[in-house]
């Protein structure tokens, strides 16, 4: 009789009090909420994808937002998270941002839809989440990184610096230095060094700085500095997590260019710009691709893709994904736009060779459209680090680690590169592993070299 009164009371608590579900959803690593979308929201089938499902909030200004949906009855339930403000007269479904495609996190990974998710049953629950990942909380909240070595499962890194020494690698990064033709080709305004106080790492973070000086003859200095010969890639993912400065007048930049110009000088061989900021601008961040047939010299307009961040007063990650025929862009893993290769030849796709990468600070140009306001410098660029990824057997043989079809000194280069940083992990199905002995060692290397010299 006791255990039936006892079931009874249970059941009707259930009634009386059903299940609350609190969401914790971290945006730290994300460019919203922004001045266009200044709402977070939470939208599920709970209530018909109607919108403005929980609002949530950031009452301890740290990035992440909490709300809770009361009163919800045992289910299973979808939903998605998603950004509204002016920008979408705050209709409520203004940017939506998924769960990862097929993740464990995606309630149902066989469907088209990437949504999170949840089951009741008589309890409550909590929905705790770095925005648009799996993960409970962003990097910026959360000292560890986890395991970068693989990304996705599928891309394996494959040359990479952390800035975690106290001095840059110069077995990685060279520094160029002067003016160049007419200002670098742009009219610019700085002299690049190689000095000390121009790039350094500081607290984990590489800083390039810019400062206004008279200097053999110009009026600022700052730093160029490139992996040409010590990191050149074909295809790949390339990252890197920066901050920019907002002062008018800079323009700082993460981009690559053609190690060896096999069309012709530029634009014929291609440019790839991955992030570019102008201070005139502060906070509108572009991906443009530059080459014969779309350019500023003469030819169509490059095709350029842009967004708005809070560049300039937080980190974000900006990313090139790049293979035979698309090249992908994307700011915090938001999509920016795709440039596609055609049947029109080099002109429109010279993207089939190595580049290498390049990370700047320039002061004024030709299409600069505002003054530089020296009385706010110094200014720094400040990058966390820059890694690249290629897929696991991707290349054409073992050794081939850039996967342009040769073997030679480059490959030795990013093969030690990777031993430094990653040495004996398992990757035996990809070309790292020249001997297939599921390690990545100095016996490949050995064997690469041999290779070179004895193909």
């Amino acid at each position: 009789m006791i255990c039936k009164i006892i079931s009874v009371i249970f059941f009707f608590l259930t009634i009386i009090f059903p299940a609350h579900i609190h969401f914790s959803i971290d945006m730290s690593d994300s460019i919203y909420p922004n001045d266009s979308y200044d709402s977070v929201v939470v939208n599920g089938n709970w209530n018909d994808w109607q919108g403005w499902g929980v609002s949530l909030n950031d009452d301890d200004q740290n990035g992440i937002y909490e709300g809770t949906l009361n009163d919800i009855s045992n289910g299973t339930y979808e939903y998605v998270i998603a950004v509204t403000g002016s920008a979408d007269s705050w209709s409520g479904w203004g940017i939506t941002l998924n769960a990862p495609m097929g993740s464990l996190c995606d309630l149902n990974p066989d469907d088209q839809f990437a949504n999170y998710g949840f089951i009741i049953e008589d309890q409550d629950v909590i929905q705790e989440y770095c925005s648009e990942t799996c993960n409970s909380v962003c990097e910026d909240n959360n000292e560890d990184d986890g395991d970068q070595t693989v990304l996705d499962g599928e891309y394996v890194l494959v040359w990479n610096d952390e800035f975690e020494d106290s001095f840059i690698d110069n077995s990685k990064w060279n520094f160029e230095i002067g003016t160049g033709n007419w200002g670098w080709g742009n009219g610019e305004s700085q002299f690049y060094t190689d000095n000390s106080d121009n790039a350094y790492i500081e607290n984990g973070k590489l800083v390039i700085k810019a400062v206004n000086e008279n200097y053999s003859g110009s009026n600022y200095t700052s730093a160029r500095m490139t992996t040409r010969n010590k990191g050149d890639f074909t295809y790949g993912k390339i990252s890197a997590r920066i901050k920019v400065p907002g002062a008018g007048g800079t323009w700082p930049a993460f981009w690559m260019m053609p190690t060896n110009s096999v069309y012709g000088g530029w634009p014929n061989s291609g440019e790839i710009d991955i992030m570019e900021h102008y201070g005139c601008n502060p906070d509108d961040v572009h991906s443009t691709v530059h080459n014969n047939t779309y350019n500023w010299n003469g030819g169509i307009p490059p095709t350029s893709y842009s967004t708005f961040t809070n560049a300039t007063s937080d980190f974000h990650i900006y990313e090139l994904e790049w293979d035979e025929d698309t090249m992908i862009f994307h700011v915090d893993d938001i999509y920016l736009g795709t440039y596609f290769r055609t049947n029109s030849g080099w002109q429109q796709w010279p993207y089939d060779q190595d580049f290498y990468i390049i990370l700047n600070l320039a002061i004024g140009s030709h299409f600069m459209q505002c003054d530089t306001e020296n009385n706010l410098f110094p200014q720094t660029l400040e990058v966390d680090y820059v890694r690249v990824y290629q897929k696991q057997g991707g290349c054409e043989y073992l050794g081939d680690i850039n996967n342009d079809g040769l073997l030679n000194v480059s490959d030795v280069v990013q093969l030690v590169g990777f031993i430094l940083n990653e040495d004996d992990n398992d990757y035996s199905s990809n070309c790292l592993d020249v001997n297939q002995d599921e390690l990545i060692n100095i016996v490949d290397i050995v064997m690469i070299v041999d290779l070179i010299l004895y193909p």
